[in-house]
């Protein structure tokens, strides 16, 4: 019996002891812990971020020493890990500039948001999702402001801004400012065993905006990054990305978005023909009202399917309220314009006054114009070579033209109009000439090298050699073998038909291409 207590409080002695040794236990947390709250390694992080905060005229800035960086990516995973990011989703990447033979050079580049001067993403944003604050300079996205039209992805030239498909929104650095309010490192600075990348403060009014920040990169002046990176030996003047023969697709979604542009192209080109008909008295009340309604009804379908395209479709209805400095903004307000002109037709039409029902599609068409307009500087605002001015401008308007002409030349066919005829004429010469243009265009990029979207050119040869080819077919069918067969006389109204929708093919054909081979620029080798 003694022995049975005895060995009972033995057990119980070893339990306590067990106990106190684990509440005095030296784990590796707790001992990280006491380090970290002695000033020693406090200074240790406290060197690389500033010890106040910016005074008016500066702000935050990243600072990486190349000499330092050695590409093994522990900003990269700290960052993930911090920020609690999903699986596929980084905001900070590693990037690879290489030298040649005569000039051998190797350098890593870590990268991440360069909280610009001036925020392409914020100044394109057509909700407001951005905000710069005011004593940090950091640029922060709101993410429950944001409906995820991705145009903030197209603005910025460093490719920063990343979409979240989970989520449906764009997330993007922040600079860890949570940390830095209470004087802590980002995560990126905290981990790097080298102490490679450093938060400076720098004066707004002394940020470059000329030149690139470093080679590879997008030239400053477009939004005035303020990352620096620092060598003690210059990068060479041949110095470029490691992928920098690289021909990527750009697999966004963008299929919806051409779509749309593609059908409001044609409402707002058969608005203008209704029009200009209608003031060549070569249309009757009913018959001008058949044609607004067609180009209404192509219209509305546009502007519906580019719902498609938003992460968060529930909240378009925000879109407008970046009208000041965003063109999609304007755009979409552009285009909200159709349902009210469809309204003032239907109202002439019922009143029976084809005098108010002119100028009610008149100012419908020029609305619907001045939307075309305001298309074409969504995407020439984006700076990338591809989506030029003269590319986008001739491309869109002569997709409005081309169009238009066919969808009046089969309606006015179908309800017997004699301009119907006029119409398909039009349709054929602008056929010719957008299509000769194009074909001159694409191969004069193709064999110049200094041509600015000769990389697309090569993208469109390599990868959509069959989109080329088909559009090719596609000409050869609308602009040589359905006039011979109309011409024949043989079953015209379906000739008619048949040459619009072959028409339309090709032209949206062109139009996903054009998102696809756009090739937007980047940091160096991501």
């Amino acid at each position: 019996m003694e022995r049975s207590i005895s060995a009972g409080g033995s057990g119980a002695s070893i339990i306590d002891a067990a106990l106190r040794e684990q509440q005095t236990l030296r784990t590796p947390v707790a001992l990280f812990s006491e380090e970290y709250d002695s000033r020693s390694v406090r200074e240790r992080f406290t060197h690389l971020i500033p010890l106040s905060k910016p005074q008016p005229g500066e702000q935050y800035a990243f600072e990486v020493n190349l000499d330092a960086c050695t590409g093994c990516k522990a900003c990269v995973a700290a960052c993930h890990s911090l920020n609690g990011l999903d699986e596929g989703e980084s905001w900070r990447d590693m990037g690879l500039l290489v030298g040649t033979r005569k000039q051998p050079y190797l350098q890593t580049v870590t990268t991440a948001c360069h909280h610009c001067a001036d925020p392409a993403c914020a100044d394109g944003c057509p909700v407001l999702a951005y905000d710069k604050d005011s004593s940090t300079g950091i640029v922060r996205h709101l993410d429950d402001q944001c409906i995820g039209c991705s145009y903030c992805i197209l603005k910025c030239p460093y490719d920063v801004p990343k979409f979240n498909l989970k989520r449906g929104i764009v997330r993007k650095c922040d600079m860890c400012q949570g940390r830095l309010a209470e004087g802590e490192a980002p995560a990126c600075v905290q981990s790097c065993p080298n102490e490679a990348i450093k938060i400076k403060v720098v004066k707004i009014d002394v940020v470059p905006d000329r030149g690139s920040m470093i080679a590879g990169a997008f030239d400053s002046s477009y939004t005035r990054p303020t990352t620096t990176y620092i060598s003690t030996q210059p990068v060479p003047s041949a110095a470029q990305p490691a992928d920098v023969g690289r021909l990527d697709l750009d697999h966004g979604h963008h299929d919806p978005l051409a779509w749309m542009l593609v059908l409001t192209q044609m409402s707002a080109g058969a608005f203008t023909f209704c029009g200009a008909a209608m003031w060549l008295h070569l249309l009757t009340l009913p018959q001008a009202a058949i044609t607004s309604a067609a180009a209404l009804i192509v219209g509305l379908a546009g502007v519906a399917l580019s719902t498609l395209h938003l992460g968060q479709p529930l909240k378009a209805w925000r879109a407008f309220l970046g009208w000041r400095k965003s063109w999609l903004s304007r755009e979409i307000m552009a285009f909200g314009a159709l349902p009210a002109g469809g309204t003032a037709i239907a109202a002439t039409w019922w009143l029976g006054n084809i005098e108010w029902m002119r100028l009610a599609v008149t100012g419908t068409a020029i609305a619907a114009l001045l939307a075309v307009w305001c298309s074409v500087m969504v995407y020439v605002d984006t700076r990338r070579p591809f989506w030029s001015l003269k590319n986008v401008s001739v491309k869109f308007l002569g997709t409005t033209l081309l169009l238009g002409a066919g969808l009046c030349a089969a309606v006015w066919h179908w309800a017997g109009i004699t301009a119907a005829t006029w119409a398909m004429a039009l349709v054929l010469l602008f056929r010719w000439t957008l299509s000769l243009w194009e074909i001159s265009s694409y191969r004069r990029a193709l064999a110049d090298e200094a041509c600015l979207w000769h990389k697309s050119a090569r993208i469109l040869q390599r990868h959509l050699p069959h989109h080329i080819e088909a559009r090719g077919l596609l000409l050869i069918a609308t602009g040589l073998l359905i006039p011979v067969t109309i011409a024949g006389g043989a079953a015209a109204h379906w000739m008619f038909t048949l040459s619009l929708l072959l028409t339309f093919g090709s032209q949206l054909i062109e139009r996903l291409y054009f998102f696809t081979a756009s090739a937007g620029s980047k940091m160096p080798g991501n």
